[in-house]
């Protein structure tokens, strides 16, 4: 009597192995990997830029007043002011990195950080930041904040900033 073993021939792993590589891969194409890191840098410069604007609140708060900046200020360059009311100033997950092209650029600004800018009565801000897909700057377009509009003597009066469709803004709350 012939003893019969279980499991599986060489051809059926094979067969399964193959069927398994062809399913991974149209799962990897499917799944836009660069798009999904974008967007979750997207997401976290969103979340710095409220962690910031928080920082600030709480500034005003003492002090009455926010700290004063004409041009667009890096957020790095603010540390010391910061500082008392965060842990540790938040940089920009690509901090550093070249704008990929004029239309990412956010009021002129080539290099990817988190800006400042207010205005001379101390009484408003914006923070800017440009992001890498234009559907996560959709919900705040700079262009749309009452801030930026109407001779606020904030840094953002450039004309062709609709252009900047990249551009993602959060201004003191009114």
């Amino acid at each position: 009597m012939r003893k019969k073993h279980k499991g599986f021939t060489l051809v059926e792993m094979i067969i399964v192995t193959v069927i398994i590589g062809i399913l991974a891969g149209i799962v990897i194409t499917v799944i836009n990997i660069p798009r999904v890191q974008a967007r979750s840098r997207d997401s976290k410069r969103i979340g710095d830029l409220k962690r910031i604007q928080t920082a600030l609140e709480l500034y005003f708060a003492d002090n009455r007043q926010y700290p004063y900046s004409p041009t667009w200020t890096p957020i790095s360059n603010m540390s010391d002011i910061l500082n008392p009311y965060l842990d540790q100033v938040p940089a920009d997950p690509l901090v550093g990195d070249a704008v990929a092209d004029n239309t990412m650029k956010c009021y002129d600004q080539a290099t990817r950080q988190y800006y400042y800018g207010s205005n001379v009565s101390q009484g408003k801000y914006v923070l800017m930041v440009a992001m890498e897909l234009q559907d996560s700057a959709e919900s705040s377009k700079c262009t749309d904040l009452s801030n930026c509009t109407g001779g606020s003597g904030l840094p953002c009066g450039v004309p062709t900033m609709s252009s900047y469709s990249y551009c993602y803004c959060v201004q003191n709350p009114m």
